[in-house]
């Protein structure tokens, strides 16, 4: 890893108030087009470690609470069948936790630190069925994700990830948001040594606890002595609150520190909240 140059110091405020920019413009446009997950999530994270350095400093192991602010905005739907069409997301997030982390420098010894995850990303999210008949309810990723992570002190109080990442997702029903992916790419959380190449496999199970359903469209006009048209069927569910737990295990396929991670918790789609609360009742 690299101290963080000044410029790069410099940068974070903005990067921060581009962040708020986006999540306020993107909430103002949610009421109408329901475009934007806005959430909060808290959870409690447990860590392994895995290097001869955390060994030896007794630090292969940690736990601690785990929570932010993360945003998925769908930019844009692409050209594609009824109920099945390709959509672009760009992603972001503001999230805390203690982490344990490698070297930044030789010498320097592995430490657990508080750390401030200013992250981002992009992905295009294809339905499987779009591909292949008998497949509702899945959906292809193919994407980028990166972030900044605001620890330690002095020169080394800023760390990189950059990981392209391609997964399988449930769209729909109570487990809405399940996902099993592979990433690669760089994380400098695992030291100096041991950044680059890294594989990530990554498994997801998120379960809906409160949900809110959509209005029915309004029944279409008939004649009189016309037969009554069969009754619209309800609409989607919306996701409001969910339980998960996430499942990572990164390696840089060799003598380098590997890592396994894992959270549980509770989200809150904000923006879903609103929506439900003033939505106009039929």
């Amino acid at each position: 890893m690299r101290p963080a140059p000044a410029r790069v110091r410099r940068f974070a405020p903005h990067a921060i108030a581009c962040l708020a920019a986006l999540c306020l413009a993107a909430s103002a446009r949610a009421q109408e087009s329901e475009r934007l997950d806005l959430s909060v999530v808290g959870a409690f994270a447990i860590e392994r470690f895995n290097s001869l350095g955390a060994d030896t400093a007794g630090l292969s192991a940690n736990s601690s609470p785990d929570g932010g602010v993360l945003v998925d905005f769908r930019v844009l739907d692409l050209p594609g069948k009824a109920g099945a069409r390709p959509a672009l997301h760009v992603l972001g997030g503001m999230t805390t936790t203690t982490r344990i982390l490698g070297p930044a420098v030789p010498g320097m010894r592995v430490q657990a630190f508080k750390v401030f995850d200013l992250a981002t990303g992009v992905r295009l999210e294809i339905p499987v069925d779009a591909l292949l008949k008998g497949n509702a309810g899945v959906a292809l990723r193919l994407g980028w994700d990166g972030a900044f992570l605001l620890t330690r002190t002095d020169d080394q109080e800023f760390l990189s990830r950059s990981m392209g990442r391609v997964e399988f997702v449930r769209t729909s029903g109570a487990l809405a948001g399940s996902s099993i992916g592979f990433g690669s790419g760089y994380d400098e959380t695992y030291g100096w040594d041991a950044s680059h190449g890294r594989s990530e496999v990554r498994l997801g199970l998120e379960a809906r606890v409160l949900g809110h359903a959509a209005p029915a469209p309004p029944a279409p006009a008939t004649k009189p002595g016309a037969k009554a048209p069969p009754a619209p069927p309800p609409g989607p569910v919306q996701r409001l609150a969910w339980i998960f737990l996430d499942v990572s295990a990164g390696t840089d396929g060799g003598p380098g520190a590997d890592g396994m991670r894992a959270r549980a918790g509770l989200g809150f789609d904000l923006a879903a909240f609103t929506t439900a609360a003033f939505a106009p009742r039929r």
